[in-house]
């Protein structure tokens, strides 16, 4: 993509999703994040004269976009695919707020087009301010001022000393729903962690040297609470097809469960949303391209023949979730989802891929909410059905008609936010919160940041209703205690910690970057806006 100037090219750089890409019809503009050779993040914004030049460049990014991820011609597809992906780049929705009021939160407000256009030197906390107009509003989470931000961002939150452990760097965390503990995951030991009733965490106990029962250490690729949160399942990544059982009132694994000889795990994850606060023994397992029930009762092999679907093409699934009844969403690293009733059957529902990988699912207790999280963007999907015979029913159960998918509603951090943070987004795998009535909040993480979406605002339309915190250390998983859409554990490299939701602001310059003085564009300028 080349944007050019009256005398030379402006800008030039190829087409891939670390663009952070976010379109406007309202204000026909396009924003996007740039990255140098230093690797410096800046923001860059388009405004375009009408709607069909907009429509023009939003049309050819998406399939720009979609061939780059495919590596292959846009023309391939079927066109109620290409549909769905063209649907899906499409940013600008009408956002209202509890009353119903239309909610103006706009790129770059039209009324101001012209000041900022032509004044090249412009002072950059007006631009900010026409970039971001949200970030002005009064609500519970913008009552602290920038210098409460700056000292939020770099002080920890009472964090439990992380013993020496070896030089390992955490890698994984489970956090108990029916147990007040935390798990970490450091090599081949795992930290455990209490949450104590001034609502902290403590540093309770390690375990040391996991190893099977023949005696052999080995670093847990993937770990699950389950059965009442007494035990813990373990994956070792040098035998994919054996899982392992820890008794954590002892704190060692006491069973070696071989779930086929065929048939490799890659994923783990229980058989409905709460099934680890209950006795519940089975559990579901994921092959690149196979998904399958384990029964750990049965002998010789535990991978239940008769709840076994296996897949000829190879999808690559990465990710998989389940809600409350047990109803199953697998994800793939080629950006495609699958909703399923039951296992051993086919998927009542396939959405197309966007194209880039998804790592992490999550699904609301209900089953009508769907949260798959990429590098650098959130796709939350309506399973609802709509129209059509089905009307009322969930994707689950049954398939939606074939040109009536639903769109997903891509979640996105503000490119000028993303220039601010210096960093690229690599988003941790995101999670509702868990427990309580109904889901409120979405948290996830990437790189520093802990950053959180209102899941209300964004049913209502407002994509940007994010908030954030700066830490210390990089963010490694972070997930919700159970019960609470407020305490967030929060594993780094090095430390863990209890977030506080309540903690997290609007993004502001001082909570994103402290000491930074203005918004900078390629030549270290105030940012300087201009018409396509």
């Amino acid at each position: 993509m080349v944007v050019d100037g009256a005398e030379s090219p402006w800008l030039s750089q190829g087409v891939d999703s670390r663009m952070n890409m976010n379109f406007s019809l309202e204000n026909l503009s396009a924003v996007w994040n740039y990255y140098d050779e230093q690797r410096q993040v800046f923001s860059w914004l388009l405004r375009f004269y009408d709607k069909s030049s907009y429509h023009h460049f939003q049309e050819s990014f998406s399939h720009l976009l979609w061939e780059t991820l495919h590596e292959e011609r846009w023309g391939k597809g079927s066109n109620v695919d290409k549909q769905y992906v063209e649907q899906a780049y499409e940013q600008d929705v009408a956002m209202t707020d509890e009353e119903g009021e239309p909610h103006h939160s706009t790129l770059l407000s039209p009324r101001h087009t012209s000041a900022l256009s032509d004044d090249e030197d412009g002072d950059a906390d007006a631009v900010e301010a026409q970039l971001d107009p949200m970030d002005e509003d009064d609500d519970e989470y913008n009552d602290a001022t920038d210098e409460d931000d700056v000292e939020a961002a770099t002080q920890a939150d009472d964090a439990p000393v992380m013993p020496d452990m070896g030089g390992e760097r955490n890698s994984a965390l489970a956090v108990g729903y029916k147990s007040d503990r935390a798990f970490v995951v450091r090599g081949d030991k795992i930290g455990v962690f209490k949450h104590t009733d001034d609502d902290t965490l403590e540093f309770s106990t390690a375990i040391n040297r996991i190893s099977t029962p023949q005696g052999r250490s080995f670093a847990p690729k993937r770990v699950m609470l389950h059965d009442q949160d007494t035990d813990m399942v373990l994956m070792d990544p040098k035998n994919q097809h054996a899982l392992y059982r820890m008794d954590l009132e002892y704190g060692k694994v006491v069973e070696e469960w071989h779930v086929h000889d065929d048939v490799p795990v890659n994923n783990i994850l229980p058989s409905s949303k709460y099934a680890q606060m209950t006795s519940e023994k089975t559990f579901i397992g994921t092959s690149r391209n196979g998904v399958f029930r384990i029964d750990p009762r049965l002998r010789d092999q535990t991978l239940v023949d008769s709840q076994f679907k296996l897949y000829t093409t190879k999808h690559d699934f990465s990710a998989a979730a389940t809600d409350a009844k047990g109803r199953l969403a697998v994800a793939s690293n080629k950006g495609d989802l699958r909703l399923f009733d039951q296992i051993g059957k086919n998927a009542k529902t396939a959405l197309p891929a966007l194209g880039d990988p998804i790592i992490g699912v999550d699904v609301s207790a209900d089953g009508r909410w769907v949260i798959a999280t990429c590098r650098t963007y959130l796709l939350l999907i309506d399973t609802l059905i709509n129209d059509g015979r089905f009307q009322g029913q969930l994707g689950f159960d049954r398939s939606f008609p074939a040109d009536s998918r639903p769109l997903p509603r891509r979640l996105q951090l503000r490119p000028h936010h993303v220039a601010y943070m210096e960093s690229e987004v690599h988003f941790t795998p995101a999670h509702f919160n868990t427990g309580s009535d109904a889901e409120t909040s979405i948290v996830t993480s990437t790189g520093n940041y802990v950053v959180s979406w209102s899941f209300e605002a964004v049913k209502k339309g407002n994509p940007y209703a994010y908030v954030l915190k700066r830490y210390g250390g990089t963010v490694v998983r972070d997930d919700y205690t159970y019960g609470s859409d407020q305490s967030i554990v929060v594993a780094f490299e090095d430390d863990v910690q209890l977030a506080k939701r309540a903690q997290l602001r609007k993004p502001t310059r001082a909570s994103l970057a402290p000491g930074t003085v203005q918004a900078r564009s390629s030549t270290g300028k105030p940012r300087r806006l201009t018409r396509a």
